[in-house]
């Protein structure tokens, strides 16, 4: 076999299995090839993805995070000596939880208020003032409890729970000590009325009783 065959058939066997080779390779080991600056673009994604499951579990796990890092309201100290005050002299209504949409102030009760008073007046009426307002505005007193006449057991409610929501503790545990001596208070009057009851029943008992039996 002469060295022109060897060669043609080294060139035949190459050229039919080299091919078939190539293919099988490509099936095992599939890859694409990404441009530039979508390889870049995947890349940064992969490195963001950590942080933003972090930030997303913080914020999970404090809802009000953000909101306690920017308080501004604080307890108005003067106002919760007032609404002691007035609950101390009964001017105090003892209503349903959920009256306080119907008797709180409106805008024009509000405003009427301020004009005949002035916002020295006002702010006694709210158990929170936000530094973030100058003086002399409505937007400077948060939380308010009365009607400008009574406290307003409702109202003292509404505060609790919107303190409470947004994390002022100062000014929920102000609103429950106030809410306690309404109760308090309640509860005193409500015995002193059941008592006044019973002694005059005892006292009808008494004229309408026959002579010379005694009552005890």
């Amino acid at each position: 076999m002469d060295r022109a065959y060897l060669g043609r058939l080294r060139n035949t066997d190459y050229q039919s299995v080299r091919p078939a080779e190539l293919h099988s390779a490509e099936l095992n080991d599939p890859r694409i090839d990404y441009p530039r600056d979508a390889q870049a673009l995947k890349s940064a994604f992969r490195r963001l993805v950590p942080a933003m499951l972090l930030v997303g579990g913080i914020l999970i796990c404090c809802p009000t995070l953000s909101f306690g890092q920017s308080k501004t309201v604080r307890l108005n100290e003067n106002t919760f000596a007032y609404a002691e005050e007035l609950i101390a002299q009964g001017r105090v209504v003892v209503d349903k939880r959920n009256a306080w949409a119907d008797h709180r102030p409106g805008a024009a009760e509000e405003n009427e208020f301020i004009r005949t008073h002035d916002f020295a007046e006002y702010a006694k009426w709210h158990l929170g003032i936000d530094e973030t307002h100058a003086g002399g505005t409505k937007g400077r007193y948060k939380f308010p409890f009365g009607d400008f006449k009574n406290v307003h057991r409702c109202g003292l409610l509404a505060v609790k729970s919107r303190a409470h929501q947004f994390g002022y503790a100062d000014i929920e545990k102000a609103a429950i000590r106030l809410i306690e001596i309404v109760d308090s208070k309640e509860e005193i009057q409500s015995r002193r009325a059941r008592g006044k009851v019973v002694g005059r029943a005892e006292h009808r008992l008494a004229v309408c009783a026959p002579s010379g039996i005694t009552l005890r």
